[in-house]
């Protein structure tokens, strides 16, 4: 009988779930029906051939410990390139992670002094090439087998067996703006895909891209509350073994001087070129990898956040993806219905990948659950945003606060619009036929609503960019596609309450779709819902420049006219914008297309200069 129970059930979640997947494709021309596909995959990298064909292995170790021999001759040569491949072979047959770790070790410290010894001999390219893939494939497998066995502890160092015994080599950090405590695992970079990015950024060249991780169990600190559970950012790893143990005194002498051995861990968006042993190498890079590996967050899920709001809302919030520094500009990016901030991952991508960009602005993204009435999301926005910039003043005086970049799509658009314009009366008349001090509302009822219908803008935001944004509704919302959309929305039970109780003791006072329940933002966005025409009319800061980006990708819909497929040009158009730009995409993929990303950049890099938005092009 239980297993029946829970059959059924399940049954119905699935018909649920169905149903409004249906749902959101008539209300999103198919652009929801993205989320059934599968879109994130992450691979670990794929290691070197354990043995190269052309090589006979013998036993040819003590070669490296032996001062005989000379070292330009093909035999010689030959003898310690198998010695760099046997090692290898030998640390890929290794019986646990420990034995791992000093096996690999091992191959890394043998395949060092190959490369520096034959790098200037064009004509051994091929063993030179080999002795690369060794190298790095080792160091990949050291850091994966260290972590997992303990040995590799990002705070203290790596432990590593030599011919002397156990040596810890130190963990040293170059150009991060992340202090060493936040280096809680390292991820090494393989193939990697996410529907929401269309460019990977990498660089070949010396060191292993790898995807460092912040997590917050592992930091007890108050910017917590600011940072997703595990931040993602990008490192490439170089290990410098200690060749000492392993070579006599003349040998030595003979070898490239290094500094300490360690594993030394760079930032690639700041280093391009690393130099060792009298020779400057290009760093391997991927600045991509941090964001693809976003992409395996599976604790949000936007379309039952749609139904149920606040299911858990400690997963909502500002949040930023980089400690933050002084120097740079902060840009919000605030998205959009049935989704969450993975839709800016490829524009965020892109402005990483722009050297001025990335120099001059720093990432913020702000989640919701968008089923709800988004003039609450905008309240929680406006608090939290004043509480983070009031922590980013208390450690830091500067201008650079106050120069702040907002970029909302689609219902982000009107919840970053609610950031910069001032509410007078004009939100709470088109609600309520009685002015707000003369409501019956407990102290606490009183609260919430004056936090969501009286407001000034903030003072920190310069710049404000509108995309695909319903500034007039959309026509979808009050079809019978978007009824049954916003019928599915399901408030919690407290929250139910406190508005029934609110139009109880106040009858006839607020409008009707206000009394009829608990408005939706589905409710909100409808064309005819007067509240939206009162946001269109709120004044707009006076220091604010703003932009609107509209798509025309869904004309083709005849019964719309001009539209992204969602959104008419009419209604994605503000008279408070200053500029406004058409691109040819449609509502879901406008975020990723490339014309809207250069015409973003090129927004940014005004913001930086204080130009006007009539001058740009």
């Amino acid at each position: 009988m239980k297993y029946s129970n829970r059959h059924l059930l399940c049954r119905t979640h699935l018909v649920m779930r169905f149903c409004f997947l249906l749902i959101a494709f008539g209300l999103f021309g198919g652009g929801a029906c993205q989320l059934c596909q599968k879109k994130h995959v992450w691979k670990n990298p794929i290691p070197a051939d354990s043995v190269a064909n052309h090589c006979e292995l013998t036993t040819v170790s003590k070669l490296f410990l032996s001062e005989d021999g000379d070292s330009s001759t093909s035999d010689y040569r030959n003898a310690l390139f198998r010695c760099v491949d046997q090692a290898y072979q030998t640390a890929s047959i290794s019986n646990s992670p420990a034995q791992a770790v000093d096996a690999y070790y091992e191959s890394i410290v043998k395949s060092w002094i190959f490369i520096f010894r034959y790098r200037d001999f064009p004509e051994f390219d091929d063993q030179t090439d080999r002795a690369w893939d060794i190298y790095h494939s080792s160091l990949t497998k050291v850091i994966e087998n260290g972590q997992r066995s303990g040995r590799l502890d990002l705070q203290r160092g790596l432990l590593v067996k030599t011919p002397l015994g156990m040596e810890w080599l130190p963990v040293r950090l170059n150009a991060f703006v992340w202090p060493a405590e936040s280096f809680n695992e390292l991820i090494p970079v393989g193939s990697y895909y996410d529907s929401n990015l269309r460019h990977q950024f990498v660089e070949c060249g010396f060191g292993c891209p790898v995807v460092a991780l912040r997590k917050n169990e592992c930091n007890q600190s108050q910017v917590n509350d600011y940072f997703l559970d595990q931040t993602p950012f990008a490192a490439t790893a170089i290990l410098i073994p200690d060749l000492q143990p392993w070579q006599t005194f003349s040998q030595i002498q003979q070898s490239p001087t290094m500094s300490q051995g360690g594993l030394v861990l760079y930032d690639p968006l700041k280093v391009a070129h690393v130099q060792y042993g009298g020779s400057r190498y290009r760093l391997a890079a991927d600045i991509t990898a941090p964001l693809g590996f976003l992409g395996q967050e599976k604790n949000w899920n936007p379309i039952e956040e749609y139904i149920r709001p606040e299911t858990d809302p400690s997963l909502a919030g500002l949040r930023m993806l980089e400690p933050y520094q002084p120097e740079k500009i902060p840009v919000l990016f605030v998205h959009g219905l049935f989704s969450d901030p993975q839709t800016y991952l490829e524009m965020a991508n892109q402005i990483r990948a722009q050297a001025d960009l990335h120099a001059a602005y720093q990432i913020w993204v702000y989640r919701y659950p968008t089923g709800g009435n988004f003039f609450l999301s905008a309240a929680q926005l406006r608090t939290q945003l004043a509480a983070l910039l009031a922590q980013c003043r208390a450690q830091h005086q500067n201008n650079n606060l106050d120069r702040m970049v907002i970029i909302g799509h689609s219902l982000g658009g009107l919840i970053a619009k609610l950031q910069v314009v001032t509410s007078g009366n004009i939100l709470w008349n088109s609600v309520a036929c009685v002015p707000f001090e003369e409501i019956a509302a407990s102290p606490e009822e009183r609260l919430r609503l004056a936090k969501q219908f009286f407001f000034t803008p903030s003072p920190s935001i310069h710049t404000a960019i509108y995309i695909a944004t319903p500034n007039e509704g959309s026509p979808w919302a009050k079809r019978p596609t978007g009824k049954l959309a916003s019928k599915i929305v399901k408030y919690p039970s407290q929250q139910t309450q406190m508005h029934q109780s609110l139009i109880d003791k106040n009858p006839n006072v607020f409008s009707a779709m206000v009394r009829k329940r608990n408005p939706t933002s589905i409710d909100l966005m409808n064309p005819d819902n007067a509240i939206l025409h009162a946001i269109q009319h709120l004044p707009l800061a006076p220091w604010v420049n703003s932009y609107a980006i509209a798509g025309t990708g869904g004309s083709f819909c005849s019964r719309m006219g001009p539209s992204d497929g969602v959104i008419t040009i009419d209604s994605a158009t503000t008279p408070c914008a200053g500029k406004t730009f058409l691109v040819d995409a449609i509502h879901t993929e406008i975020l990723k297309n490339d014309t809207t990303i250069a015409i973003v950049s090129q927004i940014l890099r005004n913001n930086t200069l204080t130009v006007s938005p009539a001058s740009l092009r």
